[in-house]
């Protein structure tokens, strides 16, 4: 029988989210900490082997480049928002079936407004890319000169060129040749992928579902910025999954928040140790899992990590809240570390902070870690 509404605490509520998304209880593979992400943002690159350190500390350094262009246990491919995420290959279809039609919609009507070409002139274009990329993966450079209508494409840089293919699955971004990103076709990349994507309202039902696994409590407004999708499809999807969902009030919050049924009884058992000190690097999907991020982070310290153009700024979490921005420089050998707080940090916490980024370093691989404090 479903649950009646639950009322519970706001530290019961952040305890949850850190403990589901591996800060306060970390995974002990590293492929477990990308799905409970869901899919991590990777237009910065850097990002994704620090988050999933972040959630699975065990994971060597090595194991994201691995997973990505060895085992290809990882993918890249456009979705949240219709930006850049790495996900779980098992997954792709699941991202496929949620936004492959509204974002192939979306690139279309670019290409007809800015490149004068209709569906049918388009998707001419789009076999002649599939047809480049059969002999192997190209770079944009070298699949440009293989199909030269790509050049005409405004915002290339942020994938306008490929997008549509990668929203349908047929193509993957598998890596980078120096600052060149490379893409190569799934069926070619991934030859053993049950690639069966499942209809869009099922697919959106299964997504919900997962960012209710690890993000909860959270209202529909937080599922429709964190997806990027319009909030009538959010509601329809919401009113179909009703019956594996529970209301759940929280102390101080005003708008009516979701979980899933199933997880009642965790939401309000006794919190969990929550660490000292958890570093989260730029983009990190506990930044932007919620329209209010007040969770982690107080409302006069938002400017700082929400930077004009777009950027989220890497942070330092204390006991679970934002007390610092970080940046990192590295080098052979070495790593350095920028840190600019945003509420005050004391000496001893201070320590604290130098010796997690000197443990960060090490993972890395750096000889020498130094950290410079910007107040």
């Amino acid at each position: 029988m479903k649950p009646a509404a639950l009322h519970i605490t706001p530290r019961q509520a952040t305890s949850f989210a850190l403990a589901r998304g591996g800060i306060s209880q970390p995974f002990d593979e590293p492929l477990a900490a990308v799905r409970a992400m869901v899919a991590i943002q990777a237009q910065y690159a850097a990002s994704i082997p620090f988050a999933v350190h972040a959630r699975c500390p065990s994971a060597p350094r090595t194991w994201t480049d691995r997973a990505l262009a060895r085992e290809r246990l990882l993918v890249k491919t456009w979705c949240l928002r219709g930006t850049l995420h790495a996900l779980a290959t098992e997954d792709l279809a699941l991202m496929v079936g949620s936004f492959g039609e509204r974002g192939l919609l979306a690139v279309e009507r670019v290409m007809l407004r800015m490149c004068d070409m209709d569906a049918a002139a388009w998707h001419r274009v789009e076999q002649d890319v599939l047809h480049a990329l059969a002999a192997g993966p190209l770079d944009r450079t070298a699949l440009h000169a293989a199909v030269p209508r790509l050049r005409d494409v405004p915002w290339a840089g942020w994938g306008e060129d490929v997008k549509s293919l990668a929203y349908q699955g047929d193509l993957l971004m598998v890596g980078n040749k120096g600052a060149r990103p490379v893409f190569a076709r799934r069926d070619t990349w991934l030859p053993d992928l049950r690639f069966r994507p499942r209809t869009r309202i099922k697919c959106l039902e299964e997504l919900l579902v997962r960012y209710l696994r690890t993000f909860a409590p959270a209202t529909l407004s937080d599922f429709a910025h964190w997806t990027g999708l319009p909030a009538v499809t959010v509601r329809d999807t919401a009113t179909r999954a009703d019956r594996l969902l529970v209301s759940v009030a929280v102390d101080g919050r005003s708008a009516p928040l979701l979980a899933l049924a199933e997880d009642a009884d965790v939401l309000q058992k006794p919190l969990s140790d929550v660490p000292a000190v958890a570093l989260l690097p730029k983009f990190d999907a506990m930044l932007l899992a919620w329209k209010d991020p007040s969770r982690v982070l107080d409302g006069g310290d938002h400017g700082a990590v929400f930077r004009p153009a777009g950027q989220i700024e890497a942070v330092v979490l204390l006991r679970g809240h934002a007390a610092a921005t970080w940046r990192v420089k590295q080098a052979p050998g070495c790593m350095h570390v920028t840190v600019t707080p945003v509420r005050h940090v004391g000496g001893p916490t201070r320590r604290k902070i130098d010796a997690a980024f000197e443990r960060l370093g090490a993972w890395t691989g750096a000889r020498s870690t130094t950290v410079e404090w910007q107040d």
